[in-house]
C-alpha cells in the first residue's frame, strides 16, 4: 500500500466507500499510471467496474508499451474524474475524484475474458445484446487481451458548486 498522505484540505474528502465506488464504476474512462526502469508512462482507457470482483477490466493490443510496462511491473497507480463543469464567478472548476491503486495481470481464462467483454459492452453499447451476439465469439475471446486490476486501495476528492 502506498504511503498513507492526509488531504490538506479535509472538507473535499469524500470518505463513503459506496460514493468512490459508484464513481469509478460510472466514469467513461480511467488514466494509470505505470513504471519501468525508472520511467513513468501514463495512459487513459475506457474500462468496465466489476464490483463484486473489486477490479476493472480493460481490453488491449497483445503487444505494445502499455503491455511491456504492466509486465515489467504489475503495481499500477489510477484515476477517475467526473467533470461537474466550471464554476461560474469562482473561477474554479466541479468535480469529484477517486485516486486508487492495485496490481494488474492479464486474464488467461477464456470464461473471466468473456465476463470482462460482456461488462464492456454492457457499459459502452445502447443496443447491449445485439452488440454482444456480434462481437463475442469464441475466435474474439481466443485473440482479445484483457487486463485486470484488483484494487487494493483508493481515495476520493470533490469539490462541489457552492450552494445558493
Amino acid at each position: 500500500m502506498p504511503d498513507k498522505y492526509h488531504l490538506r484540505r479535509s472538507e473535499k474528502a469524500i470518505d463513503a466507500r459506496d460514493e468512490m465506488l459508484a464513481i469509478i464504476g460510472s466514469a467513461p474512462h480511467m488514466t494509470i499510471a505505470m513504471c519501468r526502469d525508472g520511467n513513468p508512462y501514463l495512459v487513459t482507457l475506457n474500462h468496465a467496474f466489476d464490483r463484486d470482483r473489486m477490479c476493472l477490466y480493460f481490453h488491449a493490443a497483445g503487444e505494445g508499451k502499455k503491455m511491456d510496462y504492466i509486465r515489467s511491473s504489475s503495481e499500477v497507480w489510477g484515476q477517475v474524474v467526473e467533470d461537474l463543469g466550471y464554476i461560474k464567478g469562482e473561477c474554479d472548476w466541479a468535480y469529484r475524484s477517486v485516486h486508487f491503486w492495485g496490481k494488474t495481470e492479464f486474464v488467461t481464462e477464456d470464461s473471466e475474458k468473456r465476463h470482462a467483454l460482456e461488462l464492456l459492452i454492457d457499459k459502452l453499447e445502447p443496443d447491449a445484446e445485439a452488440t454482444k451476439r456480434a462481437q463475442i465469439t469464441e475466435k474474439s475471446v481466443a485473440e482479445v487481451s484483457i487486463g485486470k486490476l484488483s484494487l487494493q486501495g483508493f481515495t476520493g476528492k470533490q469539490r462541489l458548486p457552492s450552494k445558493g
